[in-house]
């Protein structure tokens, strides 16, 4: 079996600290060591094949140093129904590890939710002991306006503002205009490793280039990046709990806890990504997914 390619965004990469610091009714126990976790997502292969696409003049996948590569994101393409909150990645799935605890309930198995049991477990010695805070649903606030505010600004403000339909002006530093297409593309001008779509390209040519070899090009000249069920794409999400927050009962001094936040490519992710119960009530400038 070949082994799925685990694409790494480092641009997604986050890390917040809450502004919001738990309290409770009573108790005080003793601080155990971090574990960091897994938290998961799925999007279909047909999905992540429609958003992203590229064009090559005319290249050899042994030897490209040569080849005018454009990229294209087409997030008119991407899934309605996948906001890739990182709050809200699900930690109760076989491709999830390391979740403070299982409960058995969906849509109390996300990141945010761990996060209040992983301060349970710092301050009360107990992952089991959230229900000692009486403030819960301001450190979800919180946590939802934290995971929104990364998701609007790094991960879909960063792909609209690079898609075909961008708003931004046509610059050779930036984007050009592809005239075959009429859509606005990135190329290797752009260097920095928010150009997404570059980004996974390379990471397929070094991981595993004889997939290009089976590429089909539409009539204008692009194609899908040959990203397979099997592979994934991850980040790093990190949340810090407010200051002083280990001064409630009197532990030493803690810090966060990091996610790998994975998006899974597979056949059909129908079905498979839990709906929050519990949603951010702010609004960022890129909200289009």
């Amino acid at each position: 079996m070949t082994t799925g390619i685990d694409f790494v965004l480092d641009y997604f990469s986050a890390s917040y600290t809450l502004a919001t610091s738990a309290s409770m009714f009573a108790g005080s126990f003793i601080q155990l060591d971090d574990v960091s976790a897994t938290a998961v997502y799925y999007i279909s292969k047909t999905d992540i094949n429609n958003v992203f696409k590229f064009e090559a003049d005319s290249w050899d996948f042994n030897d490209i140093s040569a080849a005018d590569i454009r990229y294209f994101i087409d997030m008119e393409s991407w899934p309605s129904d996948l906001r890739i909150n990182p709050v809200n990645a699900m930690l109760d799935k076989n491709d999830s590890a390391y979740a403070m605890l299982q409960v058995g309930i969906p849509e109390k198995m996300l990141v945010k939710h761990d996060f209040i049991r992983y301060l349970a477990k710092k301050l009360f010695n107990t992952a089991n002991g959230v229900d000692l805070f009486n403030n819960e649903v301001d450190l979800l606030t919180h946590l939802n306006t934290m995971g929104a505010a990364s998701f609007n600004n790094d991960i879909s403000g960063t792909l609209w503002k690079y898609a075909t339909t961008s708003s931004l002006s046509v610059n050779d530093s930036t984007f050009i205009l592809d005239l075959s297409s009429n859509k606005k593309c990135t190329t290797d001008n752009l260097t920095s490793n928010d150009n997404i779509c570059r980004e996974l390209f390379n990471q397929i040519l070094y991981n595993n280039k004889v997939r290009f070899a089976d590429v089909t090009f539409d009539a204008v000249g692009q194609a899908s990046l040959p990203i397979n069920a099997g592979d994934s794409i991850s980040y790093r999400f990190t949340v810090f709990p407010a200051a002083n927050q280990h001064l409630l009962t009197g532990v030493d001094a803690f810090g966060g806890r990091s996610y790998r936040i994975k998006l899974l490519v597979v056949e059909n992710a129908s079905g498979l990504n839990t709906t929050p119960t519990e949603t951010a009530t702010n609004s960022v400038t890129y909200t289009k997914i």
